[in-house]
C-alpha cells in the first residue's frame, strides 16, 4: 500500500558538502528518502540520518546503475525522483505536489527542469529536461556502469535503451549538457539546480578521471558504441584533450542514429571543439546540414553564426543570429527561470511538443545573438541599431555584462560625454528592473555593479567612481579594480593614500598579494615622483626584493648609471639582477600605458634601455614598446616608434604588421602591402598579414579600376568588374585581421601622446 506521493532516491559517497543543502531543499516535497552510501568516510551518513532518511550501504563497484538500483523496489511512495546531491530544488515544489495527483495513469514518466551552473555569473547556466518523476512498481531500473540510462522490462531491453530514455552528462570546457527524451514526457513543475560543475570544481580533475576509467570500461564491453564514444569525447573536454574530444564525437557521429535523443548534443559539442580549435571549415560543413535537422535549436544558429564570422561572412552571422532569436520559443525551454511555462499542465498531463527540449546554453535563443548582433551592427557604423540590439539582450538578462558594456561602448562611439554615458546607463538599469517585478529590490541595487563596470569598461572612470561613491559601498567590486580605475583616472595621490592606509589599517595584508594591486600601488608611487615606501617592501615576496628595489633605486635616482658587472664590488646592477629588472620593468612599462601614465613609461623605457648591452637587443625592446602602444590606442606614437626603429635596423614581423596596418587604415595601400609582405617572409604563418596583403591587392585594384572607369565611362564592363571586386572587398573585411580598438583604446586615439622616439643610449 502506497504510504505517500513523492520519494527521493540517491547515491552518494564523501558528499558532507552538498547534502544538507540537498535534502533540506527537498524536506517539504518527500514522503520518504533513501540515501543509498557507497562508502563514505566523512559525515555524509550522519547527515543523511539527521534528515530522517533511510540508508543503505553498497559496496562501490564501478556501476552508477547498479549502485541506483538498490533503493528502488524499496520506494512506498506513488513516485520516485532521482537526484545528486549536488542538486538542490530552487522552485515549483508546491505546484509539483498539486501537479502530480492529475496526471494520467498512462503516464508514468516526467521530465523535470535542470539548470547546470557553468560558472559564477547569474546567466552563466545550461538548461535541459530530462526524465527523473517516474511512477514506483511500474518496472523501471537503470541500466550503465556510467550515464546510466532509465529503462523499463527485462535485460534484453538493454540497447532499446541506449537511443530512448537516457539522462545523459556532458561536459565541455565551459559548459555542461544533458540529454533528454525524444518521446517528449510531460514537464512537470519542478526546477533544480545544479552546480557539481562548476570550473572550480571541475579543475581538480577528480570526476572526469572516474568518468574516464568507467567509460573505458564500458566501451570495453560495448566497442565502439556511439553513445559511450560521445561521453568519451565529453570527458576527454573536461581533462582539456580538446584533439581527442574532436576524435571521438566524430567517431559517434558516424554511427549515432538519427532519431537517437542525444545526437542534437552530440552535433552541438562536436562544434563547440571545432570552434576552439579554429576549424572552422569544419564546423560550416557540419552546421550546414544539421541546422536544417534541429531548425528549432537556437545553439547551432549561434554557433553557426560564430563560425560565420570567423570566416569573415559577417551579413550572413548576422541572419543566422537573427534566425535563433526567431526559434526561441521552439525548444520547449523558458529562458526566464523563474516562470517556466509548463506545457504540460497546460495539457492535463499529456504536455505533447512538436520539437524536442533540446540542451540548451541560456540565452543562446535570446541576450547571446543580441549582443552578438549588436557587435557586428556596431562594426559597421550601425551606432543606433546596435545600441538597440544591445538593450534588447538586457531585456533578457538586465545582468548580462557584455550587453552592458556593449552599450556603454557604442555611446563613446556615438560621440557621447562620459557624463550622459552614465546617465543613459543608470536610466536603462531602472527601467530594465521596473519590468522584472518578480525581483526583489535587494537583487535589483545589487545589480547596479553592472552600470559601474560597463562605465570603467568604456574608460569613463570618473563616472563609475562618483557611481561607486554615491552607493556608499563597493557591490562585490574587487579592491583592485578600484585601485585600478582611480590610477585611470590620474588619482595617483589616491592610490597610494589607500594603500598605505590598507596596509596600517588592515588586518589581512593578502589582498597585496594580488600582482596587478602591487604594480598599481607602484605606477603610483613613481609617477607622482615618489620612492616606493617600506610598506609596499614589507608586502613583496623575498625572491621578488631585489628587482624591485634596484628599479626603486633606478627611477628615483636621476643621476645613476647602471653598471653592469660580475663579482666586482663596485658594481651598481649584477647581470643577474639586471635581468630580473628588466623583467620586471617590462611589465611596469605595459601597466604604465594601460593606465595613461606615459610619461612615467618613457622614463622606464629610457632607463631600462640601459640595460640591454647589444644594440639589437635595444632594438628589440623599443618594438616591443611600440606594439604595447600600438594595442593601447596610441598609435601615433607607436606608429613614429616603429618608424625610428627601421632607421636603426629590421623590424620584426609583428612590428611590421602594427606598421602596415597603421599605413592601411589611412588609405596608402601600397605601402601596407609592402609591409606586410615584408612580414609574411619572416613569418609565413602570419594570418593577419596575409589577410592584410590579400587587402591591399583588392584596394589596389580597385582603384586601378575607378581610374579606368572615369578615363572610359562607357565601357560596362569595367563598372561590373568593380561591382564584383567590391563585393570580394566586403567579405574580405570581414575577416578577423584587424586590431580591435574599444571604447577605452578609441580615447587614446585622440590623447595626447608622450613623444617615444627618442634615442637608447
Amino acid at each position: 500500500m502506497k504510504q505517500g506521493l513523492v520519494g527521493i532516491h540517491m547515491i552518494v559517497q564523501n558528499e558532507e558538502h552538498y547534502l544538507p543543502r540537498c535534502l533540506g531543499s527537498f524536506q517539504s516535497l518527500a514522503s520518504e528518502c533513501f540515501v543509498t552510501d557507497t562508502g563514505s568516510i566523512d559525515r555524509t551518513v550522519e547527515i543523511a540520518r539527521q534528515h530522517q532518511a533511510t540508508v543503505l550501504h553498497a559496496k562501490w563497484d564501478e556501476d552508477f546503475a547498479s549502485a541506483r538500483n538498490i533503493s528502488l523496489p524499496l520506494a512506498s511512495t506513488d513516485w520516485i525522483l532521482c537526484v545528486d546531491a549536488d542538486e538542490y530544488a530552487v522552485e515549483g515544489i508546491d505546484e509539483l505536489l498539486a501537479f502530480l495527483p492529475t496526471v494520467e495513469p498512462s503516464i508514468t514518466k516526467l521530465r523535470v527542469t535542470i539548470i547546470n551552473r557553468i560558472g559564477e555569473q547569474e546567466q552563466a547556466n545550461v538548461l535541459f529536461q530530462p526524465v527523473r518523476l517516474f511512477r514506483a512498481g511500474r518496472g523501471y531500473r537503470y541500466i550503465g556502469r556510467i550515464h546510466e540510462q532509465l529503462v523499463r522490462g527485462t535485460t534484453g531491453d538493454r540497447e532499446r535503451a541506449i537511443t530512448a530514455d537516457e539522462s545523459v552528462e556532458s561536459e565541455l570546457p565551459i559548459d555542461i549538457s544533458k540529454n533528454v527524451s525524444v518521446e517528449q514526457e510531460p514537464l512537470a513543475p519542478l526546477v533544480i539546480m545544479h552546480d557539481g560543475y562548476l570550473p572550480s570544481t571541475m579543475a581538480t580533475g577528480h570526476k572526469p578521471r572516474r568518468n574516464l576509467k568507467l567509460l573505458q570500461k564500458q566501451l570495453a564491453e560495448q566497442p565502439e558504441h556511439p553513445f559511450h564514444l560521445y561521453n568519451l569525447g565529453v570527458t576527454y573536454c573536461q581533462l582539456g584533450d580538446v584533439e581527442k574530444a574532436t576524435e571521438a564525437f566524430a567517431q559517434s557521429l558516424q554511427s549515432t542514429p538519427l532519431e537517437a535523443p542525444y545526437r542534437p548534443t552530440l552535433v552541438r559539442d562536436y562544434t563547440k571543439v571545432l570552434v576552439v580549435l579554429e576549424r572552422y571549415d569544419e564546423a560550416h560543413g557540419l552546421l550546414a546540414v544539421e541546422r536544417q535537422r534541429y531548425w528549432g535549436y537556437a545553439d547551432l544558429h549561434l554557433l553557426f553564426g560564430e563560425t560565420l564570422q570567423q570566416q569573415g561572412l559577417e551579413e550572413r552571422a548576422y541572419q543566422v543570429y537573427a534566425e535563433a532569436v526567431k526559434h526561441h520559443t521552439d525548444n520547449g525551454t523558458s529562458e526566464n527561470i523563474t516562470k517556466i511555462e509548463l506545457q504540460s499542465t497546460s495539457d492535463k498531463g499529456h504536455g505533447v511538443q512538436s520539437e524536442p527540449a533540446y540542451v540548451t546554453e541560456q540565452g543562446s535563443a535570446t541576450y547571446k545573438p543580441y549582443t552578438a548582433m549588436g557587435r557586428l551592427a556596431q562594426k559597421k557604423g550601425f551606432l543606433q541599431e546596435a545600441a538597440q540590439l544591445y538593450k534588447l539582450a538586457l531585456v533578457s538578462m538586465p545582468t548580462y555584462t557584455p550587453a552592458w558594456r556593449g552599450l556603454a561602448d557604442v555611446l563613446q562611439q556615438s560621440g557621447e560625454p562620459d557624463e550622459r554615458i552614465a546617465e543613459q546607463l543608470k536610466t536603462g538599469w531602472k527601467d530594465q528592473w521596473k519590468e522584472q517585478l518578480q525581483r526583489v529590490v535587494v537583487e535589483a541595487d545589487r545589480d547596479i555593479t553592472e552600470v559601474i563596470q560597463a562605465l570603467a569598461s568604456c574608460g569613463a572612470y570618473e563616472q563609475a567612481l562618483h557611481l561607486l561613491q554615491e552607493q556608499d559601498r563597493n557591490h562585490g567590486i574587487p579592491e583592485a579594480d578600484l585601485v585600478h580605475w582611480m590610477l585611470c583616472a590620474n588619482r595617483v595621490s589616491a592610490v597610494q593614500e589607500w594603500a598605505e592606509r590598507q596596509y596600517r589599517d588592515g588586518d589581512d595584508h593578502l589582498v597585496f598579494k594580488a600582482s596587478e594591486l602591487k604594480m598599481d600601488w607602484a605606477v603610483a608611487c613613481w609617477a607622482h615622483g615618489a620612492a616606493l615606501p617600506s610598506s609596499f617592501l614589507a608586502v613583496t615576496e623575498p625572491e621578488e626584493s631585489s628587482a624591485w628595489r634596484a628599479l626603486d633605486s633606478l627611477l628615483c635616482d636621476q643621476n645613476k648609471r647602471i653598471i653592469q658587472q660580475d663579482g666586482d664590488s663596485q658594481e651598481v646592477i649584477t647581470l643577474q639582477v639586471a635581468a630580473g629588472v628588466r623583467t620586471l620593468a617590462k611589465t611596469i612599462i605595459e601597466r604604465a600605458v594601460q593606465t595613461g601614465q606615459l610619461s612615467l613609461a618613457k622614463r622606464l623605457h629610457m632607463k631600462v634601455a640601459e640595460l640591454y648591452v647589444e644594440p639589437h637587443e635595444r632594438l628589440l625592446h623599443k618594438q616591443w614598446i611600440a606594439e604595447v602602444l600600438y594595442r593601447t590606442g596610441y598609435t601615433m606614437a607607436a606608429a613614429e616608434m616603429l618608424i625610428q626603429c627601421m632607421a636603426e635596423g629590421e623590424l620584426q614581423a609583428q612590428s611590421l604588421f602594427v606598421l602596415g596596418e597603421t599605413v592601411y587604415t589611412r588609405g596608402h595601400y601600397d605601402q601596407a602591402l609592402a609591409l606586410f609582405q615584408q612580414a609574411l617572409e619572416q613569418e609565413p604563418g602570419l594570418q593577419r598579414a596575409r589577410a592584410g596583403a590579400s587587402l591591399c591587392y583588392l584596394q589596389l585594384a580597385k582603384e586601378v579600376i575607378e581610374q579606368e572607369i572615369t578615363r572610359s565611362p562607357s565601357v560596362t564592363e569595367l563598372k561590373a568588374q568593380l561591382t564584383v571586386l567590391k563585393q570580394k572587398l566586403r567579405l574580405a573585411e570581414g575577416l578577423p585581421w584587424r586590431t580591435v580598438f574599444h571604447a577605452k583604446e578609441r580615447r587614446n586615439h585622440v590623447a595626447e601622446q608622450s613623444h617615444f622616439a627618442m634615442h637608447d643610449r
